[in-house]
Order: C-alpha cells, then structure tokens, then sequence
C-alpha cells in the first residue's frame, strides 16, 4: 500500500546494498517480493580519470574554475571519497572568496594547509 502511496505522490525509494535484491535475505516474504519490482543499477567505484572529471564538475557547479593540475593535486593529496571532497571543494570555494585569489596549486596548499 505504501509503494502505491508513494509512486502516485511522485516519490522515489532508493535502496543500496552490496548485492542484488535476489540475493539478500530478507525474511519477510512481501518485502522480498517489492524489492524485485524496481530497476536494479550495479555501480562501479570511480576510476581517477572519472573522479577528476566528477571534481571538476562539483567544482563548475559551484561557480569554480579548477585547472587540471590543482583538481590532480587535490586527488592526490586530499581524501579519495567523493562526499569529502565535495567538503575540500566548499572549503577551497570560501577561502578563495574571502581571499579574491584563484585556484592554484600553492593556494591550495595554503588554504588546506597541506
């Protein structure tokens, strides 16, 4: 009942496991049923190439310019997952505000204090 609730009010359910719908165990019988309805996307981890372009791409969004060798810098100095580098973004984003200077490799350093 509830997933007719939903899907007619527009909603979406998003479910993450390490392994396919089929194959968890789930006891109860109606849930294991509903988890086979929808669509099922196995998602890989990204490689460098694909994490740059998905920093570059946080960066754009938030109305940054990140040249190629400060976003390398910062994939090799800062975290690997992609929400800790959104935050090493939104740092870097109010530093150069506040401080009127573009991305760079030694105002990185400086902001980060790496």
């Amino acid at each position: 009942m509830a997933s007719t609730v939903w899907r007619d009010a527009g909603k979406r359910l998003v479910i993450a496991a390490d392994r396919s719908p089929r194959q968890l165990d789930i006891k109860l019988p109606d849930l294991a049923s509903r988890m086979t309805w929808g669509m099922v996307f196995h998602v890989q981890p990204l490689d460098d190439a694909q994490r740059l372009g998905a920093l570059q791409l946080r960066a754009r969004v938030r109305g940054m310019q990140l040249p190629d060798e400060v976003a390398r810098y910062i994939l090799h100095r800062g975290p690997r997952q992609l929400d800790q580098l959104s935050d090493v973004l939104a740092r870097l984003d109010r530093a150069s505000l506040s401080a009127k200077r573009k991305l760079t490799i030694p105002f990185v350093k400086q902001a980060l204090e790496w």
